[in-house]
């Protein structure tokens, strides 16, 4: 189980947990909120996702118990870069189909096509690994987090 991604997001203050949330919109902006913090991306970023998922529908969500919010607004994008939220309850975007429900979220932000397709691809690797998305999902505070990818 290949975790240093993960802990190199870690280690730049890219991840965050959650216990769980009203609506996938207040989840959305909160699973970017680590980007913005760290000035990769404007406030504006959020919004943005939500504006691309209320015109294109709910792409972000790729699998259960997987979410990946991104779009195309490069304008909000300073820096490229990923960062990860846990939330211990499922959000669920459609109420029609609940297995759609994420507690994972990758957040995206790209400046350019290249940086996505980068970022999607280290993403896939840990996303393929059903042992990695157990482990994820089996994790509930920080301190978990820490001992998932400490050695």
């Amino acid at each position: 189980m290949d975790l240093t991604y993960l802990k190199e997001l870690y280690e730049q203050g890219l991840v965050c947990f959650h216990e769980s949330f009203p609506t996938w919109q207040e989840a959305i902006l909160a699973a970017v909120e680590p980007l913005v913090k760290k000035g990769m991306v404007t406030a504006d970023y959020g919004p943005s996702i939500l504006e691309h998922v209320d015109k294109f529908g709910p792409y972000i969500f790729l699998a259960p118990h997987i979410c990946m919010p991104h779009c195309n607004a490069h304008e909000c994008v300073r820096t490229p870069g990923v960062c990860f939220m846990k939330c211990n309850q499922p959000v669920i975007a459609d109420p029609d189909d609940p297995e759609m429900g994420a507690e994972l979220f990758f957040s995206v932000a790209a400046l350019a096509e290249g940086d996505h397709l980068e970022a999607v691809q280290r993403l896939m690797k840990i996303l393929e690994d059903d042992s990695i998305v157990e482990a994820l999902l089996a994790v509930h505070s920080e301190d978990d987090f820490r001992q998932l990818i400490s050695p």
